[in-house]
């Protein structure tokens, strides 16, 4: 009987250890796709043809993943009405876990360029 329970909870300790390592391996951060893929579902990633492209860099004595994404629009209101327009670049920048696959932080930034003819 005491050999049984033993049994049974070597198993239970086994599997669970077990499914814990699948839950933290499926949000590991790989690679520069699973980055991208992970602000595109967060809605936190920027691109349109005119910008810079983005640039996706691995930190290994952090253990984390850069994102730095960029939007070039033209403005032709607000500050920039009296100008000949402006060019206004948004960026965000992210830090992401690569063990956990967790947005460790965030940074939103727009510059207003004039353009000068």
């Amino acid at each position: 009987m005491i050999y049984k329970c033993l049994l049974i909870i070597i198993f239970l300790s086994i599997t669970a250890s077990s499914f814990a390592q699948t839950i933290s391996s499926t949000n590991k951060i790989n690679d520069s796709t699973q980055v991208v893929e992970l602000a595109k579902k967060e809605k936190l990633f920027l691109y349109n043809n005119t910008a810079v492209p983005p640039v996706v860099s691995f930190n290994k004595y952090k253990n984390e993943w850069k994102l730095v994404s960029t939007e070039t629009n033209n403005v032709t209101g607000g500050d920039c009405k009296n100008q000949n327009g402006c060019i206004a670049n948004h960026y965000i920048v992210l830090i992401i876990d690569a063990e956990t696959g967790t947005i460790k932080s965030k940074v939103e930034k727009t510059t207003l360029h004039a353009i000068l003819e």
